[in-house]
């Protein structure tokens, strides 16, 4: 069997840190957490929601401040393994305490550090391949990390039976999390800067200046509101508008199965990045967001959403396969981290902004539930559009000669 070109002991150990992470992130962040905090504790979901918005707070003013110090002071391995190992540390202390001050303390120091541990994982990329290779890696690992998501789900199935079992997730998510993170501490920072330090200052009025860059993070932000705020509300809308039963299993199947197609999406959008750039990756991704988001527009039969399912999964997975291999070829590979600091303040922004306009379109007294929900729908679809609209005008990069001549 021929192994492609790009798939090397280091690329694989960056990739697997996507299968890890995403461990944490479905089995603490979107399913045990909230039910630990609501369900077994009995507390309010209000609380829940000022510990995930601290957490997220707290890490989108950290990001610029990361990403600096991960160029020139501290490696980008370094900061990875202790934020991943002291977030492993919080989430085993989560259910200990029993009360709201300790376990949502503990909470929100997991997520900040989670948080905080991407900026250093995503400016890692090219250590772990070259320039070449950024968009296959990078689809690898986004395939890698749903995966991630079916042994977290796996892993609440065996241990969760009752309300009373939610805690129990948490020791094993640690593990998990930490055992399959290992690797990447080990891809060593190969692109430390050598200039003189530049200050998170500096670095924003760079993006200020140079063209591309303020159309990149104007699409950037725009698409993150439109799918951070699906994510968010999709198994809601599946219920009430879709006429899907969370009793009888048919969201999280539904899910399950669009979430094969994230991973096939993964990897399909790797190899595009690789034949025909990342800026055409990724105007193709929003493409099918703006099918995707049209299609829910529409007054649906309960079967059409089995169609829509994978559509969007596809889309899905394509968003962090092409937009991370963007940012990396417009920027200097050694201030990476600098970069991908403002790239994880304006992601932190939109999962605030987003979900605000979608709520604040469903609490207006418009005909039906669906109908309302159908209009925030279509407020999503206008902010993709207007995305593809900026990273339209991103100028091409042009393709080196390597390229041209279909190297590997």
């Amino acid at each position: 069997m021929i192994r492609p070109a790009w798939l090397t002991r280091t690329s694989l150990s960056w990739a697997l840190y996507d299968f890890a992470n995403t461990i944490f992130s479905m089995s603490v962040v979107t399913l045990y957490f909230p039910l630990f905090l609501v369900q077994t504790l009995g507390y309010r979901e209000y609380w829940l929601s000022l510990g995930l918005s601290l957490s997220m707070g707290l890490a989108a003013v950290a990001s610029p401040f990361v990403g600096s110090a991960s160029d020139r002071r501290i490696g980008k391995n370094v900061i990875l393994a202790v934020a991943t190992s002291l977030c492993c540390i919080a989430t085993l202390l989560i259910p200990v305490p029993g009360h709201l001050a300790g376990v949502l303390a503990a909470f929100v120091a997991a997520n900040f550090l989670y948080q905080v541990s991407l900026v250093a994982y995503d400016a890692l990329l090219p250590s772990a391949t070259d320039e070449r290779h950024y968009g296959p890696v990078s689809g690898f690992g986004v395939a890698l990390g749903y995966i991630g998501t079916f042994l977290a789900l796996i892993i609440g199935k065996l241990l969760v039976t009752t309300p009373a079992d939610n805690g129990r997730v948490f020791l094993p998510t640690a593990i998990c999390f930490l055992l399959f993170a290992l690797p990447c501490f080990f891809v060593k920072d190969l692109k430390r800067s050598q200039t003189s330090p530049v200050r998170v200052a500096d670095t924003a009025r760079e993006i200020i200046r140079d063209r591309d860059l303020r159309w990149y993070f104007a699409g950037h932000l725009l698409y993150l509101d439109a799918v951070n705020t699906v994510i968010a509300f999709m198994a809601v809308f599946l219920v009430k508008v879709g006429g899907f039963s969370q009793a009888k299993g048919e969201v999280n199947y539904f899910l399950m199965f669009s979430t094969i197609f994230a991973v096939i999406g993964g990897l399909f959008w790797g190899w595009l990045v690789r034949r025909r750039g990342a800026r055409t990756g990724l105007l193709a991704t929003l493409a099918l967001w703006i099918a995707a988001l049209g299609m829910v527009c529409l007054p649906l039969a309960k079967e059409h959403y089995w169609i829509l399912g994978p559509l969007s999964g596809i889309a899905l997975g394509g968003v962090w396969a092409c937009d991370r291999p963007l940012l990396l070829n417009m920027v200097p590979r050694e201030r990476a981290g600098s970069f991908f600091g403002f790239y994880y303040l304006t992601g932190k922004f939109s999962s605030v902004v987003g979900p605000l306009l979608f709520g604040a379109i469903l609490a207006l007294p418009l005909g039906t539930e669906a109908i309302r929900y159908r209009l925030a729908f279509f407020s999503l679809l206008i902010m993709v559009i207007a995305a593809t609209a900026c990273i339209a005008r991103i100028r091409p990069k042009q393709a080196t000669p390597q390229l041209q001549a279909g190297g590997p």
